[in-house]
């Protein structure tokens, strides 16, 4: 069958059910309205944009979230290890980064990217009051301050890790202007007397 004889089908079929369209002009506004050839590229082109874009922010996301989780879990660890005087001292550094390392599988080059934080005070005489003396990190372009305080018994601390997590998928930096997310996990105890 021919176009020619399609046209002339569809045409004859909205002239019997009183068509409006059909009637102006000798059916060929008709044609025109009801053809459909690349309709579907054009709706995938406006839909699908927008559906990859956030197909892609999920995954962002998602990899933020289990980062940050598994960072949690390392700051538990650590301040474990801190509480019960098992990191202790001032020359931890490289142990607890170790330690950290070992717990947050998903940062490459995890001893050169992490980035840890501890400030830590005497509590004195009344149990916290070490805690009025200590700030948290501050953070300034992707980069945490990075002090490691001297740990011993009875101590307010104060563990923070950071890490600038790169974009997986790096052209979204240009739609959204950022390159990467600083994520921070924090955790405030006291260590025990030993």
């Amino acid at each position: 069958m021919t176009l020619r004889r399609l046209f002339a089908r569809a045409d004859r079929a909205a002239a019997r059910r009183n068509h409006p369209r059909a009637k102006a002009n000798g059916g060929v506004i008709a044609r025109l309205l009801f053809q459909r050839t690349g309709q579907v590229a054009v709706e995938f082109a406006m839909v699908g944009t927008a559906f990859f874009l956030l197909t892609l922010m999920i995954i962002e996301i998602g990899l933020d979230l289990i980062t940050l989780e598994l960072m949690d879990d390392a700051v538990h660890d650590a301040a474990r290890l801190m509480r019960i005087g098992t990191i202790t001292g001032s020359s931890y550094s490289a142990a607890l980064t170790t330690d950290v390392c070992n717990v947050v599988i998903t940062i490459p080059s995890c001893s050169t990217t992490i980035q840890i934080y501890v400030a830590a005070a005497g509590s004195g005489s009344t149990p916290g009051n070490g805690f009025l003396g200590l700030s948290y990190a501050t953070v300034s372009g992707g980069v945490m301050t990075s002090t490691k305080a001297t740990l011993a018994a009875n101590y307010d601390v104060i563990l923070e890790i950071g890490y600038n997590r790169p974009w997986a998928v790096e052209w979204l930096s240009d739609v959204t202007g950022a390159t990467s997310t600083f994520l921070t996990s924090t955790f405030v105890f006291q260590t025990e007397p030993y």
